[in-house]
């Protein structure tokens, strides 16, 4: 217990001191590494709506590289969205190697779209995920709103089905290696006072 706690803690200090901000990006996706069937062998990539990505790359030279994208937009005093701040935090190989091989033992390949699923609840407002996965001849991705809620099962008196409990599990397996909510409050609480907008939230920070 006291080992496991240890290793969050320096896991965490590490996030924080290896992170780097950037300033006036106006695409989101500049961050997004392109597959190469020369190069990579696979690409697991976790989208936490527009404000969050997990990115975790193995080469086909049995070598691992993964990062963590915060990006929120900086508005002024209408709301007007003017430029984006964005961190990016490389993550340690070994992690990057054994979230892949526990994403894969997971069953991460076999998750369906919501779409795709019966009784799976979607909704307009609130915070999709998209897990994503990119192999030679493969590009999938499965996305879940509100993924950790069941709030919206019990307001419609419908079973959370299956496929949406699987999601949830590997959803877990992440957080218990690299806590996404905590890593962005970490972000969130080191921007300059200003106004920010994210997920449809608006953020002034004084």
């Amino acid at each position: 217990m006291l080992l496991t706690i240890l290793k969050n803690f320096f896991f965490t200090f590490f996030l924080s001191l290896i992170g780097i901000f950037s300033f006036g990006q106006t695409n989101y996706e500049y961050n997004l590494t392109e597959f190469d069937s020369l190069l990579h062998e696979e690409i697991y990539s976790v989208d936490v709506a527009e404000f969050q990505r997990l990115e975790l790359i193995k080469f086909k030279n049995e070598t691992y590289e993964g990062n963590l994208t915060h990006s929120v937009w900086k508005t002024n005093k209408k709301e007007e969205q003017t430029s984006i701040i964005s961190q990016r935090i490389k993550i340690p190989e070994k992690l990057v190697e054994k979230l892949i091989t526990k994403l894969k033992n997971s069953g991460y390949h076999k998750l369906k779209d919501c779409s795709e699923i019966k009784n799976c609840i979607k909704g307009l407002d609130g915070t999709t995920i998209i897990f994503n996965l990119f192999q030679k001849e493969l590009n999938q991705s499965a996305s879940f709103w509100e993924l950790k809620s069941d709030y919206y099962y019990k307001t419609d008196s419908v079973e959370i089905p299956n496929e949406v409990m699987d999601a949830r599990k590997i959803l877990k397996i992440i957080n218990n290696e690299i806590d996404l909510e905590k890593q962005f409050q970490n972000f969130i609480s080191r921007l300059p006072v200003g106004i920010y907008m994210f997920n449809g939230i608006i953020l002034d920070k004084k």
